[in-house]
């Protein structure tokens, strides 16, 4: 397989319409109907596209922001931009400014960090816009765009140029923007590419958003690059009828996808009440699973779910990434099953050491390995002084390498607590075990009680244990309370504050003091729709907590 090249994106996708013309990119609708555009149809798309963005003088080295409601909108758009060396950033389209709505007040954000660029928006969303903070003479509807493809002028470019702004996904704060160059995309599309074995022949199927960097490196930049042939299924279709995406699988009989946790869960209650299909998944090779913590039941349960259909278990693949690694930082060996270690929970939390058990005990931890750096990539385990950690203990995880950013947009401020040296600070704790990556949590996500760290995902994951809670109904946070001189436990649980709840929180509590010693403080009652999520489905924790803060609820319950 030849190795990527460096250059520019423009260079790639220009390769790419011509050796394989007749490969191309499918957009599947609700009813499963599918718009199909080959490479070179794209192509002089957006080379019109471009064209009438510089008769507005938008030109090279010009920051976009794309808030574009469909994948048909998106990808022309994008591809323009990237042919004329002007550098988007890509939002998730708001539905409302006229109420609290996450997308609304980042499109808002956004467009001050960026200095009030112009905003690329459907005509769907016209009514919207009128009402937002964002002057209309910068706001240019997607069909207001025609030019001539001929009059296109192709901006040549160089691999350190800045290719695009990709603004994380929001679970821990402000949105930031994370600078991306060409040679930042290209080098980590190598790393994929060499990483999955991935060939013009594979077949792509994606429900993920473009807005997330999965969805756009993951599943457009490297398939482009390689000239695969893509098929998107809209993310809001997807979590309507799940099976949309399922039936994509089959008919198109794909190669590779992804499905995180919130995507799996879906899907396996999905599953748990629809008769079965006649589907076939043999052909899949690739299922990518990260954007957030992996959790080992939903992940086995939804393997379980798709091995009748002929799903090759070995096709799950873990793998560990964040925006500001352009994408990807480690996969394991492909063609292997997803490996899971089982860690004692107690020393893994009190001092920070992973002690691998493979007995019977319920004060354990199970883990997904998350393999070995790519090539491009770098990791080292760090203490909190930033001192290098041996095998086995539990740190700080820093990264660098050729895919990492160079910093956000126009935040000097926070470029200094990323960095230290030449390594990046990812936010995020793990180990190293027999030369793999595993993650135990967020730094922000710690919950710290008498001396001792407690992850909220792992004490979620001890609560669904319990038969009467489900997954997804369930949330534990920590907020520091200084009569007490340590976190207050929150726990957030979806339902009504009546006898059955407060039945319930006994339990709870009961469990937590029984097994950790942990005293849980509070028990507050919310709405499914109360839960912030990113654009990838990861619970946004730090926002209850910070309503909590606040007095944001109205119900408490202390057991």
């Amino acid at each position: 397989m030849k190795e990527i090249t460096f250059g520019t994106l423009s260079d790639k996708i220009r390769a790419t319409v011509e050796k394989h013309p007749g490969h191309g990119i499918g957009f599947i609708g609700p009813g499963q109907e599918q718009t199909f555009f080959s490479f070179p149809e794209l192509l002089k798309t957006s080379a019109g596209l471009l064209h009438a963005l510089q008769q507005r003088g938008i030109g090279a080295g010009d920051l976009v922001i794309l808030s574009l409601e469909k994948g048909e909108e998106i990808i022309p758009v994008l591809w323009a931009c990237l042919l004329g060396g002007i550098i988007p950033a890509l939002l998730q389209p708001p539905v409302s400014f006229t109420e609290y709505n996450p997308a609304a007040e980042k499109s808002e954000k956004v467009f001050q960090i960026l200095n009030g660029p112009y905003v690329i928006r459907s005509h769907y969303h016209a009514g919207s816009w009128s009402v937002s903070r964002i002057p209309v003479e910068r706001q240019i509807e997607f069909p207001e765009l025609s030019g001539d493809p001929q009059k296109a002028l192709f901006h040549p470019g160089n691999p350190e140029d800045l290719a695009l702004i990709q603004f994380s996904s929001g679970s821990t704060g402000e949105p930031k923007g994370v600078r991306l160059s060409h040679r930042n995309i290209l080098a980590n599309i190598g790393d994929i590419v060499k990483g999955i074995r991935l060939e013009p022949d594979d077949i792509s199927v994606n429900w993920m958003p473009l807005y997330h960097d999965m969805g756009l490196v993951g599943f457009h930049l490297t398939p482009s690059v390689v000239g695969v042939n893509q098929y998107f299924v809209d993310p809001v279709d997807f979590v309507k009828n799940p099976s949309l995406w399922l039936d994509s699988l089959h008919r198109f009989r794909c190669t590779i996808t992804a499905c995180p946790n919130f995507g799996q869960l879906l899907i396996n209650r999905y599953l748990s009440r629809k008769s079965d299909p006649d589907w076939n998944f043999s052909s899949l090779r690739i299922i990518f699973n990260g954007a957030e913590p992996i959790s080992v039941p939903v992940m086995k349960a939804f393997l379980g779910q798709l091995a009748p259909f002929g799903l090759n278990p070995a096709a799950m693949l873990p793998a560990y990434g964040l925006a500001e690694a352009t994408l990807a930082v480690t996969i394991p060996d492909i063609f292997q099953p997803a490996e899971v270690r089982t860690f004692l929970r107690e020393p893994l939390l009190r001092q920070g050491i992973a002690t691998e058990y493979t007995g019977d005990d319920p004060n354990t931890i199970e883990l997904v390995n998350l393999g070995k750096p790519l090539d491009h990539s770098e990791l080292k385990i760090t203490s909190g002084t930033g001192h290098f950690l041996e095998e086995g203990k539990v740190g700080n995880v820093w990264i660098r390498g050729n895919n990492v950013t160079s910093g956000y947009f126009g935040s000097p401020e926070h470029d200094d607590l990323l960095f230290s040296g030449t390594w990046m600070k990812t936010g995020d704790l793990g180990f190293i075990s027999r030369g793999d990556l595993f993650i135990t949590g967020r730094s922000k996500d710690i919950i710290f009680v008498n001396g001792i760290n407690y992850y909220a995902h792992d004490l979620e994951d001890i609560a669904l244990r319990m038969e009467e809670i489900k997954t997804g109904k369930i949330i534990i946070t920590g907020s520091f309370d200084e009569s007490l001189g340590r976190d207050k436990v929150l726990v957030f649980l979806v339902g009504s504050p009546n006898d059955e709840m407060r039945l319930l929180c006994r339990k709870i509590k009961n469990r937590f003091s029984e097994l950790l010693g942990l005293t849980t403080d509070l028990f507050i009652p919310i709405r499914s729709a109360d839960i912030p999520r990113t654009s990838s489905g990861k619970i946004q924790r730090y926002k209850l907590t910070a309503r909590f803060q606040k007095g944001g609820f109205e119900h408490l319950i202390q057991i």
